[in-house]
C-alpha cells in the first residue's frame, strides 16, 4: 500500500510568519479542489467545554472558512450534543456555550450548526457490516454537508489516550446512541479506601446511576452508560474503569464509526490537526492543565489514520514540559492508558479506515 502524504507546517516562526499565516499560506498551498461552487462545507471542529480554553480558536477557523467561501462555497461549523451532563448536552445551550466561547457568525463569517439537532435525535444510519456495527448512526446534518473539513485539536485523553482525527469524526459525529455503544464497554469501579464523598461523581452522573448509601458510594451499573464523567471528575482517583471487556473493544467500535464517517463522504472529507496546547485531558473538560510538550505545530491530509499516526509520533519525540503531568513519564507521552493506540491503529487499517504508513511532508515554513 502505497503511503499516505502528511503535510507539515511548524509552529515556530519563521520569516516573521507565525501559525496563522502558515495556516492561511497553507490552505493556498492544498487548495482543497474537493470543495466545489456552491457546495456546502461542514467545518467539524469542538466549542470546548465550560471552563476549557484549549480548544482551537477561532481565529484559526476564520481563516478555513474565508479560503472556503472564495471557492464560491458555504462554510459552517458543526459539533454533536454529548453524552453527559453539561451545556453540551442539548443543542440549545451549547450554541449559547459556543458563543461565549467566541464562535459566532461575527468571529467565523459562517453560521453554526448542532448536526444531530437540539435533543440529538435527528440522525441517519450508514451500513457498514463491521466486527461490532451493521449500522452506524451519524448526525442528521452530516449528511447534509456536501463536504467535509475536520479540525482537531491533539491532546490526551484518559480513556482512549488520544483525541485528534479519528475520535473527532466518531464520537464527535456520532449520535447519542451511537455514543454510548462505543461507550458500551466503559464501566467505572470505586476504591472506598481512596474516596472522600467529595459527591463530584453522583452530581455529573447524567443517568443519576451513582448515589450513596450508608456512607458509600453505590454504582447501579444497570443504569450507567459508560461515559466516564464520574472518573474524569473523581479528585483522589478513588473511581477507575471497569472494563466488562477489553479495552481495544472500545477503540475497535471508534474505528467503525469513523469509517461510517469517512464512507458517507468518499473523496469529499479532509482533516487538519493541530498540534498546539498539547494538554493532557480533552476538551470535553472544565479546565484545561498544562502542556504536556511544546508546541509542534500543523498537519494536514486526506487520511485520518495517517495524520493521527503522525500526530502521536510527533507528540512522543518531543520532551515533556517541566510542571507538566509528563514531567516524570518515561517513554512514550501519549499512549499510557488501558487502550493501546498501536492496536488501535493497526484495526484501523484492517478495516480501511485509512493507512498507518505515511510521508511526513515538511514544507519547511
Amino acid at each position: 500500500m502505497k503511503r499516505s502524504k502528511v503535510y507539515f507546517v511548524s509552529s515556530r516562526i519563521l520569516n516573521k510568519k507565525g501559525l496563522l499565516q502558515k495556516f492561511s499560506d497553507l490552505l493556498k498551498y492544498l487548495q482543497l479542489d474537493f470543495i466545489k461552487q456552491d457546495d456546502n462545507v461542514l467545518v467539524k471542529t469542538h466549542f470546548g467545554e465550560e471552563g476549557n480554553h484549549t480548544y482551537i480558536s477561532p481565529i484559526f477557523l476564520r481563516k478555513l472558512t474565508d479560503y472556503i467561501k472564495s471557492k464560491q462555497a458555504h462554510p459552517f461549523l458543526g459539533d454533536t450534543n454529548t453524552l453527559y451532563k453539561g451545556d453540551r448536552k442539548q443543542g440549545v445551550t451549547h450554541l449559547e456555550l459556543a458563543l461565549r466561547h467566541g464562535f459566532s457568525y461575527a468571529t467565523l463569517n459562517a453560521p453554526l450548526v448542532i448536526l444531530d439537532g437540539i435533543g440529538s435525535r435527528h440522525f441517519k444510519e450508514i451500513k457498514i457490516n463491521g466486527k461490532h456495527f451493521e449500522k452506524v448512526q451519524l448526525a442528521g446534518n452530516y449528511f447534509s454537508a456536501d463536504a467535509a473539513v475536520v479540525v482537531s485539536h491533539v491532546k490526551g485523553h484518559v480513556l482512549t489516550a488520544m483525541g485528534a482525527a479519528i475520535k473527532n469524526i466518531s464520537m464527535g459525529l456520532g449520535t447519542r446512541t451511537q455514543k454510548q455503544r462505543m461507550h458500551g464497554d466503559i464501566k467505572p469501579q470505586i476504591n472506598h479506601k481512596k474516596c472522600i464523598l467529595c459527591q463530584n461523581c453522583v452530581r455529573v452522573c447524567p443517568e443519576n446511576a451513582i448515589s450513596i448509601k450508608n456512607k458509600k458510594i453505590e454504582i447501579n451499573l444497570e443504569k450507567c452508560v459508560g461515559c466516564a464523567e464520574c472518573i474524569t471528575m473523581c479528585p483522589t482517583g478513588a473511581l477507575k474503569i471497569l472494563w466488562n471487556e477489553k479495552p481495544q473493544n472500545t477503540a475497535e467500535k471508534m474505528a467503525e464509526t469513523a469509517l461510517a464517517a469517512v464512507k458517507q463522504k468518499a473523496g469529499k472529507i479532509f482533516f487538519f490537526n493541530f498540534l498546539i496546547n498539547i494538554t493532557p485531558d480533552c476538551d470535553c473538560l472544565g479546565w484545561s492543565d498544562n502542556a504536556l510538550v511544546n508546541d509542534i505545530g500543523i498537519l494536514a491530509s486526506h487520511d485520518p489514520l495517517a495524520i493521527d499516526k503522525a500526530s502521536v509520533d510527533l507528540v512522543n519525540k518531543q520532551h515533556a514540559l517541566p510542571n507538566s503531568r509528563a514531567e516524570n513519564t518515561k517513554g512514550d507521552i501519549l499512549g499510557k492508558q488501558d487502550l493501546d493506540l498501536e492496536d488501535m491503529f493497526e484495526y484501523c487499517q484492517k478495516i480501511g479506515l485509512g493507512n498507518k504508513e505515511y510521508e511526513l511532508i515538511d514544507l519547511g515554513w
